[in-house]
């Protein structure tokens, strides 16, 4: 075994880069009562203080190169006069496996503020895909107003103010394959005055989507007891905002992990772990929920496996359609209810429970 292999590990992570964050905290009671304050002479504490700085800035954070040379460089000193200081100066340095060396108090702060720079870029990534995707709503929603004839200015005209007129037409904005598509459901006859702009108007819905050219109008189901199967993805996201986090169900880095197998449990275990950094009513943007799924993920494939043992027993009601709104569309189909107008899911879900006991009171009387 080679002395490096006998060294301790690194104690902040290869790409611990703390550049452009000059703030580095410093413990004063702590270090008024450590041995340095007590045994080290005005210059020989004053080199201290300035390797501490800057090995704060230095690749891994929290570390500096184990050669004279260039520690005599960044204390700022000849080589002879940095060998008369050099013991107290690195006092509390570690030498580590990598060959440099590292500060344990140091590298504590360094790894807290390496997850807030984290966070803070995850923050910043969630701003920039919410404005891509409003670029992008505005877009297909300007060209479906166009395409039933009502025109808009693009400058002054606000987006909540775009989406309320194309809703007024019925046009709404669907996510379907991945994709985003326009939907438009006219209501029928209407003149509307929008600078002088007269909407047409006709029946039937039909499909545009970005850059494209209206479609036939093709068959929809318009019966009252109509209702569209939801996407998982529509429905994992609309969970997901009720918690707190921010995420489009149009976002592809999001479907790719539904589509790999992200369960609802799953996700809201990451949201309560998140929540331990990012305290409500704080959003969670998806990016940052995401590194907290991976990590957990990784976790828990590092753990072994355990022995055989007798098979667990199954669960008790494998179908938890009342956590999802989409769950309690299907089981009111199932039983043949549906929403009636303007109810809300939660009272729908009452009236289907209250069925449920009264189909299961039926069937103990007539047994």
């Amino acid at each position: 075994m080679t002395d490096f292999e006998q060294l301790p590990a690194p104690l902040t992570p290869p790409d611990c880069n703390l550049r452009g964050l000059p703030f580095m905290p410093l413990h004063t009671e702590r270090l008024l009562d450590s041995d340095m304050m007590a045994l080290s002479s005005g210059e020989e504490f004053k080199t201290a203080l300035r390797l501490w700085c800057k090995s704060w800035n230095q690749e891994p954070a929290a570390s500096l190169p184990d050669d004279d040379r260039i520690l005599a460089h960044l204390a700022g000193k000849e080589l002879s006069a940095w060998r008369k200081v050099k013991d107290m100066a690195l006092r509390g340095f570690v030498k580590c496996s990598d060959g440099r060396l590292y500060h344990p108090v140091i590298a504590e702060e360094a790894i807290k503020a390496m997850a807030k720079r984290e966070e803070h870029q995850a923050a910043k990534d969630g701003d920039n895909e919410r404005k891509r995707e409003e670029r992008e709503d505005r877009k297909l929603l300007f060209a479906a107003l166009r395409d039933v004839g009502v025109i808009l200015p693009a400058k002054g005209t606000s987006t909540s103010h775009l989406r309320e007129v194309a809703a007024s037409r019925g046009i709404s904005i669907v996510v379907t394959e991945g994709h985003k598509v326009v939907t438009v459901t006219p209501h029928g006859s209407h003149t509307e005055s929008h600078g002088g702009v007269t909407a047409k108007t006709g029946t039937g819905t039909y499909i545009k989507e970005g850059g494209g050219s209206a479609r036939e109008p093709p068959v929809v189901d318009n019966s009252p007891g109509y209702l569209p199967d939801p996407t998982p993805c529509g429905v994992l996201a609309k969970r997901l905002r009720a918690e707190g986090v921010d995420v489009a169900p149009g976002r592809p880095d999001f479907r790719e992990w539904v589509e790999k197998g992200l369960t609802e449990g799953e996700a809201l275990a990451a949201v309560e772990a998140a929540r331990q950094s990012k305290p409500a009513p704080e959003p969670i943007p998806w990016a940052y929920l995401a590194k907290v799924l991976t990590r957990t993920r990784q976790a828990a494939q590092a753990v072994p496996a355990k022995p055989d043992k007798v098979a667990d027993k199954p669960a008790q009601d494998a179908d938890r359609w009342w956590l999802s709104d989409g769950g309690i569309d299907r089981k009111g189909r199932e039983l043949g209810m549906f929403a009636r107008g303007g109810e809300s899911y939660p009272a729908f879900k009452d009236r289907i429970f209250a069925e449920l006991r009264r189909r299961r009171d039926e069937q103990e009387r007539g047994a």
